[in-house]
């Protein structure tokens, strides 16, 4: 491996000769294969949970994420359990979703999503 190589693996994104950044306008958004919420959708939604329920209806390319504690969510949908993951020291949180992308033949290019937000059931729909 060349230094610069070595270095490269240490550097920012946006530093990096070539590589593409991306700056989200939306406070949900595709990024690397994850979704990521800005703090004030997650804490709305998740509140201090870490483990989520998700599900994904191919059919109208929507993805749904509860807390796990929400039992209503997990009697309607047939969801599964996921690590809802800290981003940054924003308060940022994401999730992963590298399989279903794959899976379902869906753009995995960073962007903004389409979201809407059942604050009373605690659910995030978001259209992929």
């Amino acid at each position: 491996m060349s230094s610069w190589q070595k270095k490269k693996m240490f550097l920012p994104k946006e530093t990096i000769p070539g590589a593409k950044s991306f700056a989200a306008t939306s406070d949900v958004y595709l990024e690397a294969q994850h979704i990521c919420i800005k703090k004030n959708t997650a804490e709305k939604i998740f509140g201090t949970e870490t483990v989520v329920l998700t599900v994904f209806y191919a059919k109208d390319n929507t993805f749904m994420v509860s807390p796990a504690s929400e039992e209503l969510f997990k009697t309607i949908h047939k969801a599964n359990q996921q690590m809802l993951k800290s981003k940054n020291l924003n308060g940022d949180k994401s999730i992963s979703i590298m399989e279903l992308l794959l899976d379902n033949d869906i753009d995995e290019n960073n962007r903004d999503l389409e979201f809407t937000t059942e604050e009373a059931l605690h659910i995030l729909k978001v259209k992929l």
